[in-house]
């Protein structure tokens, strides 16, 4: 008599990894922003993150399947290196869920506090004090997530081949079918608005390029992005 298949289990996993120290590409592109167009007055934030969204679909217990993908992540140089890196992976399946790493509130939460230290220098955008910085400091802070992807999706494909093999390997769980639906650089950007929506148009206007003078993030003609804001960024003051 033949066993029964087991079924299957599907875990939706989300990677998200950022330099524990100075970032010079966040800090390139925030030069460029605040210095040459014109943003100083609303951008209050920057920062960087890669994006990793993974499902997984497999027999074995998904306890051990994340185990594995754990381990498998740690090794690999494509998603973090733990001397350089701090990451949160968020993992999901039925009514179960497992967080290595702070979660996404914490993270938002330190965030606010960086800006909270700005707040605290009294150091206008531009390196200088002034009214402006008063202003800005003043202002209610929206925080705009903003994903860019490549549209080729050659890249994200890798991905999920390297760590199918990774996972299914002998020493594994088991067989296990890994996709990579989102492969990205995430922005974080903290815009002083007047609403959700206000933050979310003027992140479009930096993130979207259309000529020089005019968005930086990214470039329509072979990647898209989505924007979502997270609410309120609580500025955490000393």
């Amino acid at each position: 008599m033949t066993e029964p298949k087991k079924k299957k289990t599907s875990i939706d996993a989300r990677l998200l990894v950022g330099l524990r120290g100075p970032d010079l590409t966040a800090s390139t592109a925030w030069l460029a922003l605040v210095e040459k167009m014109g943003f100083e007055d609303r951008l209050v934030g920057l920062k960087r993150w890669d994006f990793f969204h993974l499902t997984l679909a497999s027999s074995a217990a998904p306890e051990a399947v994340l185990d594995a993908l754990k381990k498998t992540l740690a090794r690999q140089s494509t998603f973090y290196n733990r001397n350089k890196h701090m990451y949160s992976l968020e993992c999901r399946w039925g009514k179960e869920s497992r967080v290595d790493g702070p979660p996404h509130a914490a993270l938002v939460g330190q965030f606010g506090q960086a800006l909270g230290k700005r707040m605290d220098a009294g150091i206008d955008f531009d390196g200088k004090t002034g009214s402006k910085a008063d202003i800005v400091n003043e202002s209610t802070v929206f925080l705009v997530e903003v994903s860019v992807q490549d549209d080729d999706s050659a890249g994200r494909d890798g991905i999920a081949a390297k760590l199918t093999r990774e996972l299914s390997a002998p020493d594994g769980p088991g067989p296990v079918r890994v996709q990579c639906p989102g492969r990205a650089t995430v922005w974080w950007l903290a815009i002083a608005a007047s609403s959700d929506q206000a933050a979310v148009d003027t992140a479009r206007q930096i993130a979207v390029t259309k000529r020089r003078d005019e968005g930086l993030l990214l470039n329509p003609n072979y990647q898209s992005a989505e924007f979502v804001s997270a609410g309120r960024v609580e500025r955490v003051r000393s």
